[in-house]
């Protein structure tokens, strides 16, 4: 297809000039490379990556979260922003508002907005921050322990749907395996897990020589 753009010359007279219009980038047809129909993991951990990896897409899925929100009747509905940063405080307590920008996948200086709308609910208040007076941490009120109670709950009642058949003793090794594997990873990467979270992750009990 031609363009025709109209330019001013010299004197204020009009030039035309004609160009070829851009053709969009075309899609490529897969029909036409050789695509492989599985996952590109192998060996050691393949299975376990890929069920991880499930398990975290499936339960970070709007989906999920707007399912619970409304099974735990957040005040603030449909505010998906205030629900995961509430979230956030039940496994933190405390936390600096820009701390939170990471963790609910938002920008530091939109933080402030939905930290605002939870106080305006009465969900959240403030003070200043322990270790820096210059700042200020947020942390839930009573109400809002109220609704962190409510959010709890419904995993809770997962979990014991999820784990129904599995014996005491299963759901305990299953249990001290991950935290075991998370302190691993927290351990070799110079604690990244803990900074990046905000939580303190539960170290396993050493067992004493009498337990030997």
């Amino acid at each position: 297809m031609i363009v025709v753009r109209t330019i001013m010359g010299v004197r204020g007279t009009s030039v035309h000039t004609w160009s070829m219009a851009r053709r969009p980038q075309e899609s490529i047809d897969l029909r036409e490379v050789a695509v492989s129909p599985a996952p590109l993991l192998h060996g050691r951990g393949a299975d376990f990556s890929i069920a991880l990896q499930a398990l975290i897409t499936a339960m970070n899925s709007t989906a999920v979260r707007e399912s619970v929100m409304v099974e735990s009747e957040f005040p603030l509905p449909g505010d998906m922003p205030a629900f995961l940063l509430l979230n956030q405080l039940i496994y933190r307590t405390t936390a600096r508002p820009t701390d939170m920008a990471d963790a609910i996948g938002t920008g530091r200086s939109n933080v402030s907005k939905i930290v605002r709308r939870l106080e305006v609910a009465g969900l959240v208040g403030r003070m200043p921050d322990p270790e820096d007076g210059r700042q200020s941490v947020i942390g839930m009120t009573s109400a809002g322990r109220e609704i962190a109670t409510r959010i709890a709950a419904v995993s809770s009642n997962a979990y014991e749907k999820i784990f129904s058949d599995w014996s005491d003793e299963d759901f305990s090794n299953l249990e001290r395996l991950v935290v075991r594997m998370v302190t691993s990873i927290d351990d070799r990467l110079d604690h990244a897990i803990e900074r990046t979270s905000g939580v303190r992750i539960p170290r396993p009990v050493a067992a004493s020589a009498t337990d030997l």
